[in-house]
This record gives C-alpha cells, structure tokens and sequence, in this order.
C-alpha cells in the first residue's frame, strides 16, 4: 500500500548543518504524492531554489535570532509556538490526505509535536533520530526523559543515523524497533572531473576540513592544528558557516587557517578538487558527554568518501565512526589523543602513493551504501 508521508524537521533549508542536509538528500527521492515536508523558519528567510519535482515543503515561524544566531535566549518565546505547530501539522495532514508521519531529531520541539499531532490524528507515526538525546550532557531540559519516553513508545519504528548508533540503543532499551537509515546522497560525482591524489613529491600539501566545528569534534580539530600550524609542508583551509570569531571562541588557532566561509553542499566536490587530503576530526571529550561522542557520525564523511582524495580522520578508539572506518579500510585513522602519532601519521600518508589510491579505492566503494535511492526504499520497506 502506498503512503504519503509527512516529513517534520526543524533543519532543513535554508537552515544549514547536517541534519537539514541529510533531509534535503532524502527528500529528493520522493514524488509529491508521496512526501511532504514541513521546516521551520526564522526571520528574513528565503526559500531555497529546488527543482520542480521536489515535494511540497510548508515552513512553521518557530526561531528568532541575531543573524541565524542566540535561539537559546528566545526559548521561552519560542515555547509559546508549541501548540500552533501542533495544530498546523494537523492542518497539513488534512489538506495533503496524509496517512503516515515521520518526524527528526535533533530539535525535540519540532518531533515532539508531529508526534502528538499524529496521535491526536490517529495516523502511524515513526522517529529519526540523527543524534542520541538524553545522553547528551550538553542538553540540560529536565522533561528530556518524559519527551524521549513519548516519542519511544508510540514510534512504530526508530530510525538511527548509523548501525552502530542502533547497536547502543538496543543494548539500553527495551525496544525492539530501532533501524538504521543513513546519511544520503543522490548522484555521483563525475570522476572525469577529479584531480586525482596529492603522490609522494610534494614539498607542500593543502588540507581541507568542512562542516560545523563545535563541541562534537572541537577538541580534535585544535590538536589536529596545533600539530602542523607551523610545519611549512602543511596548510589547512576550513569549509564553515561558522565565523572565525566562534571559532576563536571555542578554541581554534584561526590565525593559522584559511577560513572559507560557508558552502553550498552542491559544490563541495568541485572545492575538494582544489586540496590534497580532506582532514576528518571527531571529538574526543567535550560538553556532549561520553555516549553521544560514541555515536555521532558525522555528515561531512560522505562528501570525503566520494571526493576522489584521501582522508586523514582523527577520531577516539571508542567510537562507532572509528568502527565504520576500520571496517571498511577508507581513511587514515589516529585514535589516539597524541600529536607525535599525528605527525608520523600524516607524514606516512603523504608519502605512499600507493596507500593514497588505495584509501580511495576503498573510500569510493565504501560510498555505495549511503546512495539514496537504496536509502529511501529501505524507508518505505519499513513503513
């Protein structure tokens, strides 16, 4: 029996960061007759320009920031919104004739609700989980354990951003409907296209590092630097909406980085052309606490994966993103917290070519199981 689905995240665009893009990918490979989705919105915002296939979205007036920043001081404002995004998913519902609700974390004012508008409905309704919640220290809401015990409990299925991430959920609780649903993308890159690996003759390679740099990875990234800021053989350019003064802020030596501002993730495999090795960071310890530091993986491995460049991760033995990688032989791994071992690291990378070409051999094979066609089956299958 076919499905129309309504699909409820806060994050997706022109909001950016991981799980606005993994949305967007997964959003791709539904009709409009089978998928709709509904984002939230904050002030001065502007539609993104999709294609004429791409399924209807609705945007909810939820945030109120300084320039995309500071929700945390309008909480209290934006707790006031609960009850009429409840009653505009129900809205939705109605004048789409949807029959099957599937709402994301992380933001569990936005999953919290299409869970109870699909109750109130009487509709099927699953979560997507792209992040763990009650195990991340950073999070400090009290009612975190009520929330996460309603979403549970009436979510037909789990779905979990990575097996093992679904690994640990099943070992804690007592559910027996947790599923793994990957990160996605959606057409390969043209290989004709790709300016191949650095080789070993080199008197100077570029490093290139993208994405969101906070507490999930911040710790590494700084040591990471700390160990070739000063090497002449080296030089690291950073992919980020955040602005360098964040990033001073959290502790990144921006003096020693090339900051290139925010990308669109359409072009990011053309500027990986441009670089050497891309350089994957996770952290080791931070605010998030020790489980969410396990579980994490992060969005900006599969852009690497495809990129047609060797990767250079350092990530903590104890996690799951550490596992995948060992699995599937696709990158260069230090997993421990130790600039020496860094160094020697890097060096033995740049100098194997053959150890180059093989690490995207594998990585580029290790790609197919993200591929979103593959992906979105799967979550019909399921519903």
């Amino acid at each position: 029996m076919s499905r129309k689905i309504l699909l409820v995240s806060w994050a997706i665009p022109p909001i950016t960061g991981g799980s606005a893009e993994i949305v967007e990918n997964l959003a791709q490979n539904f009709s409009k007759d089978e998928l709709v989705v509904l984002g939230g919105k904050r002030l001065f915002h502007k539609d993104p320009v999709r294609s004429p296939q791409f399924p209807k979205v609705y945007y909810h007036f939820t945030e109120i920031n300084v320039k995309g920043r500071g929700d945390r001081y309008f909480k209290k404002i934006r707790a006031f919104r609960f009850k009429s995004l409840i009653n505009r998913i129900k809205k939705i519902i109605d004048e789409e004739k949807i029959d099957y609700v599937l709402a994301v974390y992380p933001d569990d004012f936005y999953c919290l609700a299409a869970c109870r508008a699909a109750k109130e409905k009487k509709l099927p309704f699953s979560s997507y989980f792209h992040n763990t919640y009650v195990e991340n220290k950073a999070l400090k809401n009290p009612e975190k354990y009520n929330i996460q015990d309603e979403i549970f409990e009436y979510s037909q299925n789990i779905f979990v951003m990575s097996d093992g991430m679904k690994r640990y959920y099943e070992s804690k609780y007592k559910y027996d409907k947790f599923i793994s649903l990957v990160h996605t993308f959606n057409a390969y890159p043209d290989k004709k296209l790709h300016t191949g690996i650095p080789g070993n003759k080199k008197d100077h390679y570029k490093l290139v590092a993208i994405g969101n740099f906070n507490d999930s990875n911040m710790d590494a990234t700084t040591r990471f630097l700390s160990v070739i800021k000063n090497n002449p053989k080296y030089s690291l350019s950073v992919y980020t909406h955040v602005p360098k003064l964040l990033l001073r802020q959290r502790g990144l030596d921006v003096n020693h980085i090339n900051h290139m501002g925010l990308i669109d993730p359409k072009e990011v495999n053309k500027a990986l052309q441009d670089f050497d090795i891309c350089i994957l960071t996770h952290g080791f310890k931070g605010d998030y606490g020790e489980v969410e530091y396990k579980t994490i993986f992060p969005t900006r491995t599969i852009p690497f994966l495809l990129s047609g460049k060797p990767i250079f991760a350092h990530s903590p033995s104890n996690s799951f993103l550490n596992d995948f990688l060992n699995e599937n032989e696709c990158a260069m791994l230090v997993d421990k917290a130790d600039k020496t071992i860094i160094l020697e690291n890097l060096e033995k990378l740049c100098s194997d070519s053959t150890l180059q070409q093989k690490l995207v051999d594998r990585a580029i094979k290790t790609s197919e199981k993200f591929y979103g066609p593959n992906i979105s089956k799967k979550l019909i299958d399921c519903l």
